[in-house]
Protein backbone atom coordinates (compact mmCIF):
# COMPACT_ATOMS: atom_id res chain seq x y z
CA UNK A 1 0.00 0.00 0.00
CA UNK A 2 1.19 3.50 -0.78
CA UNK A 3 -0.27 6.69 0.52
CA UNK A 4 0.05 10.42 0.50
CA UNK A 5 -1.26 12.64 3.27
CA UNK A 6 -4.73 12.53 1.69
CA UNK A 7 -4.91 9.44 -0.59
CA UNK A 8 -4.47 5.67 -0.23
CA UNK A 9 -3.59 3.29 -3.07
CA UNK A 10 -3.00 -0.46 -2.94
CA UNK A 11 -4.48 -3.78 -1.87
CA UNK A 12 -5.95 -3.34 1.61
CA UNK A 13 -8.36 -5.04 3.98
CA UNK A 14 -10.64 -3.91 6.78
CA UNK A 15 -10.22 -6.53 9.50
CA UNK A 16 -11.30 -7.16 13.06
CA UNK A 17 -8.42 -7.53 15.51
CA UNK A 18 -9.80 -9.85 18.20
CA UNK A 19 -9.43 -9.59 21.95
CA UNK A 20 -6.19 -11.04 23.42
CA UNK A 21 -7.85 -14.23 24.66
CA UNK A 22 -9.08 -15.07 21.15
CA UNK A 23 -5.66 -14.38 19.66
CA UNK A 24 -4.04 -16.84 22.07
CA UNK A 25 -6.71 -19.49 21.42
CA UNK A 26 -6.19 -19.11 17.67
CA UNK A 27 -2.45 -19.68 18.11
CA UNK A 28 -3.10 -22.79 20.21
CA UNK A 29 -5.65 -24.17 17.76
CA UNK A 30 -3.38 -23.62 14.77
CA UNK A 31 -0.48 -25.31 16.53
CA UNK A 32 -2.68 -28.30 17.40
CA UNK A 33 -4.46 -28.80 14.08
CA UNK A 34 -2.10 -27.74 11.30
CA UNK A 35 0.08 -30.52 9.83
CA UNK A 36 3.75 -30.71 10.73
CA UNK A 37 5.88 -28.41 8.54
CA UNK A 38 2.75 -26.73 7.16
CA UNK A 39 3.28 -24.09 4.52
CA UNK A 40 1.78 -21.40 6.75
CA UNK A 41 0.66 -21.49 10.39
CA UNK A 42 -0.90 -18.64 12.36
CA UNK A 43 1.54 -18.13 15.23
CA UNK A 44 2.99 -15.31 17.36
CA UNK A 45 4.20 -12.63 14.98
CA UNK A 46 1.16 -13.18 12.75
CA UNK A 47 -2.09 -11.43 13.70
CA UNK A 48 -5.21 -13.64 13.82
CA UNK A 49 -8.01 -11.58 12.37
CA UNK A 50 -11.47 -11.69 10.85
CA UNK A 51 -11.73 -9.96 7.45
CA UNK A 52 -14.73 -7.74 6.74
CA UNK A 53 -13.64 -6.87 3.19
CA UNK A 54 -10.55 -6.58 1.03
CA UNK A 55 -9.92 -4.83 -2.27
CA UNK A 56 -7.43 -2.90 -4.38
CA UNK A 57 -7.95 0.85 -3.96
CA UNK A 58 -6.76 3.67 -6.16
CA UNK A 59 -6.46 7.18 -4.77
CA UNK A 60 -9.00 6.58 -2.01
CA UNK A 61 -9.51 9.69 0.12
CA UNK A 62 -7.96 9.00 3.51
CA UNK A 63 -10.88 10.68 5.22
CA UNK A 64 -13.33 8.26 3.60
CA UNK A 65 -11.31 5.25 4.76
CA UNK A 66 -11.12 6.78 8.23
CA UNK A 67 -14.92 7.10 8.30
CA UNK A 68 -15.30 3.41 7.43
CA UNK A 69 -12.97 2.39 10.25
CA UNK A 70 -14.80 4.64 12.74
CA UNK A 71 -18.28 3.43 11.75
CA UNK A 72 -17.25 -0.22 11.91
CA UNK A 73 -15.66 0.36 15.32
CA UNK A 74 -18.93 1.85 16.55
CA UNK A 75 -21.06 -0.91 15.01
CA UNK A 76 -19.09 -3.81 16.49
CA UNK A 77 -17.96 -2.38 19.82
CA UNK A 78 -19.09 -4.78 22.52
CA UNK A 79 -20.50 -7.33 20.08
CA UNK A 80 -20.02 -10.96 21.14
CA UNK A 81 -19.13 -13.07 18.10
CA UNK A 82 -19.29 -16.83 18.75
CA UNK A 83 -16.72 -18.99 16.95
CA UNK A 84 -17.21 -22.70 16.51
CA UNK A 85 -16.54 -25.05 13.60
CA UNK A 86 -13.02 -25.47 12.25
CA UNK A 87 -13.28 -26.29 8.53
CA UNK A 88 -11.04 -26.84 5.54
CA UNK A 89 -11.52 -24.51 2.59
CA UNK A 90 -10.23 -24.34 -0.96
CA UNK A 91 -6.80 -25.70 -1.78
CA UNK A 92 -5.71 -26.12 1.83
CA UNK A 93 -6.91 -23.38 4.18
CA UNK A 94 -8.03 -24.09 7.72
CA UNK A 95 -10.69 -21.68 8.98
CA UNK A 96 -12.06 -21.17 12.49
CA UNK A 97 -15.53 -19.95 11.57
CA UNK A 98 -18.03 -17.62 13.17
CA UNK A 99 -21.32 -19.28 14.05
CA UNK A 100 -23.99 -18.86 11.38
CA UNK A 101 -26.79 -17.55 13.63
CA UNK A 102 -27.29 -15.25 16.58
CA UNK A 103 -27.09 -11.52 17.35
CA UNK A 104 -23.30 -11.40 17.05
CA UNK A 105 -23.42 -13.01 13.61
CA UNK A 106 -26.11 -10.57 12.48
CA UNK A 107 -24.03 -7.61 13.65
CA UNK A 108 -21.02 -9.05 11.84
CA UNK A 109 -23.00 -9.55 8.63
CA UNK A 110 -24.31 -5.99 8.71
CA UNK A 111 -20.79 -4.64 9.28
CA UNK A 112 -19.48 -6.72 6.39
CA UNK A 113 -22.19 -5.53 4.01
CA UNK A 114 -21.32 -1.94 4.87
CA UNK A 115 -17.57 -2.61 4.58
CA UNK A 116 -17.76 -3.96 1.00
CA UNK A 117 -19.03 -0.57 -0.18
CA UNK A 118 -15.53 0.77 0.42
CA UNK A 119 -14.90 -0.32 -3.18
CA UNK A 120 -17.55 2.02 -4.61
CA UNK A 121 -15.84 4.24 -7.22
CA UNK A 122 -12.46 3.59 -5.60
CA UNK A 123 -11.54 0.16 -6.98
CA UNK A 124 -8.33 0.06 -9.01
CA UNK A 125 -9.46 -1.61 -12.27
CA UNK A 126 -5.95 -2.65 -13.32
CA UNK A 127 -4.97 -4.22 -9.99
CA UNK A 128 -8.42 -5.74 -9.60
CA UNK A 129 -8.17 -7.63 -12.89
CA UNK A 130 -5.67 -9.96 -11.19
CA UNK A 131 -8.24 -10.54 -8.42
CA UNK A 132 -10.90 -11.40 -11.00
CA UNK A 133 -8.60 -13.84 -12.78
CA UNK A 134 -7.55 -15.50 -9.52
CA UNK A 135 -11.21 -15.84 -8.48
CA UNK A 136 -12.10 -17.47 -11.80
CA UNK A 137 -9.28 -19.99 -11.37
CA UNK A 138 -10.03 -20.75 -7.71
CA UNK A 139 -13.80 -21.16 -8.14
CA UNK A 140 -14.06 -22.74 -11.61
CA UNK A 141 -15.42 -19.55 -13.20
CA UNK A 142 -18.48 -19.48 -10.94
CA UNK A 143 -20.38 -16.48 -12.36
CA UNK A 144 -21.61 -15.02 -9.07
CA UNK A 145 -18.18 -15.04 -7.45
CA UNK A 146 -16.42 -13.67 -10.53
CA UNK A 147 -19.01 -10.86 -10.70
CA UNK A 148 -18.47 -10.11 -7.00
CA UNK A 149 -14.73 -9.88 -7.52
CA UNK A 150 -15.15 -7.61 -10.52
CA UNK A 151 -17.58 -5.28 -8.72
CA UNK A 152 -16.19 -5.28 -5.19
CA UNK A 153 -12.68 -6.73 -5.38
CA UNK A 154 -13.74 -9.57 -3.05
CA UNK A 155 -15.58 -12.72 -4.12
CA UNK A 156 -17.02 -14.14 -0.90
CA UNK A 157 -19.45 -11.38 0.00
CA UNK A 158 -23.02 -11.00 1.23
CA UNK A 159 -24.80 -14.38 1.05
CA UNK A 160 -21.44 -16.05 0.35
CA UNK A 161 -19.62 -14.35 3.22
CA UNK A 162 -17.79 -16.84 5.42
CA UNK A 163 -16.39 -14.94 8.42
CA UNK A 164 -13.44 -16.77 9.95
CA UNK A 165 -10.00 -16.62 11.49
CA UNK A 166 -7.45 -18.32 9.22
CA UNK A 167 -5.42 -20.85 11.20
CA UNK A 168 -3.06 -21.72 8.35
CA UNK A 169 -2.58 -23.19 4.91
CA UNK A 170 -1.19 -26.47 3.68
CA UNK A 171 -2.01 -28.31 0.42
CA UNK A 172 -2.41 -31.56 2.36
CA UNK A 173 -5.62 -30.15 3.82
CA UNK A 174 -7.08 -29.65 0.36
CA UNK A 175 -6.21 -32.89 -1.37
CA UNK A 176 -9.33 -34.97 -1.80
CA UNK A 177 -11.14 -33.40 1.16
CA UNK A 178 -14.58 -31.89 0.38
CA UNK A 179 -14.61 -28.10 0.68
CA UNK A 180 -15.98 -27.05 4.04
CA UNK A 181 -15.18 -30.36 5.73
CA UNK A 182 -15.35 -29.93 9.48
CA UNK A 183 -12.25 -31.07 11.35
CA UNK A 184 -13.39 -30.15 14.84
CA UNK A 185 -15.20 -27.46 16.77
CA UNK A 186 -14.05 -25.11 19.50
CA UNK A 187 -16.78 -22.94 20.97
CA UNK A 188 -15.41 -19.57 21.99
CA UNK A 189 -16.83 -16.04 22.07
CA UNK A 190 -14.58 -13.35 20.63
CA UNK A 191 -14.98 -9.64 21.03
CA UNK A 192 -13.49 -6.91 18.90
CA UNK A 193 -10.38 -5.15 20.10
CA UNK A 194 -10.40 -2.74 17.17
CA UNK A 195 -10.91 -2.37 13.41
CA UNK A 196 -7.64 -2.33 11.51
CA UNK A 197 -6.67 -1.23 8.00
CA UNK A 198 -4.24 -3.92 6.91
CA UNK A 199 -2.13 -5.09 4.02
CA UNK A 200 -2.64 -8.81 3.47
CA UNK A 201 0.05 -11.06 2.06
CA UNK A 202 0.11 -14.63 0.88
CA UNK A 203 -2.73 -16.79 2.19
CA UNK A 204 -4.32 -13.75 3.83
CA UNK A 205 -1.57 -13.16 6.39
CA UNK A 206 -1.47 -9.62 7.79
CA UNK A 207 1.81 -8.12 6.63
CA UNK A 208 1.29 -4.64 8.05
CA UNK A 209 -1.33 -2.41 9.66
CA UNK A 210 -1.78 1.28 9.04
CA UNK A 211 -3.04 4.26 10.93
CA UNK A 212 -5.67 6.34 9.17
Amino acid sequence: MSSTDERITGFVALVIQPDPSTILKAYDLAQTLMPAAAEQVTAPGSLPHLTLTQCALRDAPRERVREFVARLDDALRGAAIPLGAVVTFGAGFLFWCAEAVGPGRRALQAAHEYAVTLADRLLDPVANEAVVEATARAFADEPELVANARRYGYALIRERYLPHITLGFDPRLGGGRPAGSSMTSLSHTMTMDRIVLARLGRYGRVEATFSV
